[in-house]
């Protein structure tokens, strides 16, 4: 998050191209990690398994630290 608020706005919407596929602005990438994490989440936690650290830590990973 640090990192993230340091960005300044011209950062934040300059176009970077992904595989050639699309170009977006850097903060639609973000959002769509966020949305997609949510979504790993809303599925895996109903099973009862926990929801692994692929953008960072996740919640999960911290409480299990905290033991």
């Amino acid at each position: 998050m640090g990192r993230l608020e340091k960005m300044s706005p011209d950062q934040l919407v300059k176009i970077i191209d992904f595989r050639g596929i699309r170009q977006l602005p850097a903060v639609a990438y973000l959002m769509s990690g966020i949305h997609h994490r949510g979504q790993l989440s809303t599925y895996l936690r109903p099973m009862g398994t926990k929801v692994p650290s692929i953008y960072g830590m996740s919640y999960d990973d911290a409480q299990t630290q905290k033991k």
